[in-house]
């Protein structure tokens, strides 16, 4: 996860705007963005890596869980139920971010020639497909397991 992270503020701090993205926001090859105004546009664009590196952690934590012998308990439903919220709010940041991005970019275009483009891709809905599948496993799981709880009392 440390890993993860200094890669990510390393990216914000050296990256360069990728290619679609000057052509999504019309800005010419020959055009450079000041070092400033670069690392704020990679830094709007990490905003939903961060959710995704909540949804490792919570993973991690399930997993944990399930390598303890942890199975089917009200805890494991909700890191269950925490990682399908946080696939949503990854795809929700994704929508967000991704226009407000170009248009932070194309401000260094001269005025006339400023963007706002608003795209929704087939990966956005399979993440939220997933998310919610995620969410619904999760409310499930959270049954079962009160179910096994009062099973375990009758024993």
């Amino acid at each position: 996860m440390a890993i993860l992270a200094v890669a990510l503020v390393a990216g914000i701090a050296f990256s360069d705007l990728p290619e679609e993205m000057r052509r999504a926001a019309g800005i010419a090859p020959e055009r450079a963005l000041a070092p400033l105004h670069r690392a704020g546009v990679a830094a709007l664009g990490a905003l939903p890596a961060l959710a995704m590196l909540y949804l490792l952690r919570e993973m991690a934590r399930l997993f944990g869980r399930y390598a303890a012998g942890e199975t089917l308990t009200e805890a494991c439903a909700r890191h269950i139920l925490r990682i399908g919220a946080g696939l949503l709010v990854a795809v929700a940041l994704e929508l967000v971010t991704r226009p407000l991005q170009i248009m932070l970019a194309s401000l260094a275009n001269p005025p006339g020639e400023r963007v706002l483009t608003i795209s929704l891709e087939g990966a956005d809905l399979g993440q939220v497909l997933a998310g919610g599948l995620m969410v619904v496993i999760g409310w499930a799981m959270r049954e079962a397991a009160v179910v096994a709880e009062e099973n375990r009392g009758f024993i």
